[in-house]
């Protein structure tokens, strides 16, 4: 009997599974239905999967994610539920803060602009923009796939599908979310008026600059520039879209 390597730890097994790192030994391909099921398998790794994948998401995301898609998944906090975890967190800190969440942001924004043309939002689209805004962690779920589908647009000759663009973007949403909450804590020192939201967009979209541009080894500035921002024109679009579509289908 041939022994096989661990796709995580590279260790010679024999069984099922690793007795090294305790991954199994073959590593189910990518779908969608693979990584809603690791939500319930690992969802409860806080006192290392979640920790340790920050920690790594922190320094050198690009590669942590290239090793998520090659096999070595064991010691990472999966995708779906890395997004999830840190988006609930920081809409419990902005919360506790008073802050105000992206979401909301988002769309305070929208509702402005609609009272600025004399439009009255009507009692059904006040209700759903309340479910969005009160359920931030689902929201982002529901968000992601937008992003997805943009940067595998923007980023279509790296040969990449539409699943890995999603755990590229699940980990950078996740991650982002992170300097969210830290913006939100910091707002309990001094608020530093405009200067604070406009220094937590830059960092974010710095990060998932960094990020995008060292997953698909990009590494002429410019190019990146424009790709990055490409994806982020691309997203807000359909996000438009998508909420615009869901206002008219409630009225």
């Amino acid at each position: 009997m041939t022994n096989k390597l661990c796709k995580n730890c590279n260790n010679s097994v024999e069984h099922s599974y690793c007795a090294h790192c305790g991954q199994k030994t073959s590593v189910e391909a990518l779908t969608l239905k693979r990584l809603v099921k690791e939500i319930s398998d690992n969802i409860f790794q806080v006192n290392y999967g979640l920790f340790f994948s920050i920690k790594e998401f922190t320094l050198r995301p690009a590669h942590s994610i290239n090793n998520y898609l090659n096999g070595k998944r064991r010691q990472y906090f999966q995708p779906i539920a890395y997004a999830f975890t840190l988006a609930t967190l920081y809409f419990i800190i902005a919360r506790l803060t008073g802050d105000v969440t992206v979401v909301e942001e988002l769309f305070e924004g929208y509702l402005i602009g609609i009272q600025e043309k004399g439009d009255v939002v009507s009692e059904s689209s006040s209700r759903l923009i309340k479910w969005v805004s009160d359920n931030y962690a689902y929201t982002t779920l529901m968000i992601v796939p937008m992003f997805s589908v943009a940067s595998f647009m923007v980023f279509i000759n790296n040969k990449r599908n539409i699943l890995e663009h999603l755990v590229v973007n699940l980990y950078i949403t996740g991650h982002q979310s992170i300097v969210y909450a830290t913006s939100a804590l910091l707002s309990l020192i001094s608020d530093f008026g405009d200067i604070r939201e406009l220094i937590t967009v830059f960092v974010s979209v710095l990060y998932a600059t960094w990020t995008l541009t060292s997953f698909f080894n990009q590494n002429h500035v410019l190019i990146r520039l424009i790709q990055v921002l490409m994806t982020y024109l691309i997203s807000l679009v359909l996000l438009s879209l998508v909420v615009g579509a869901s206002l008219i289908l409630v009225e």
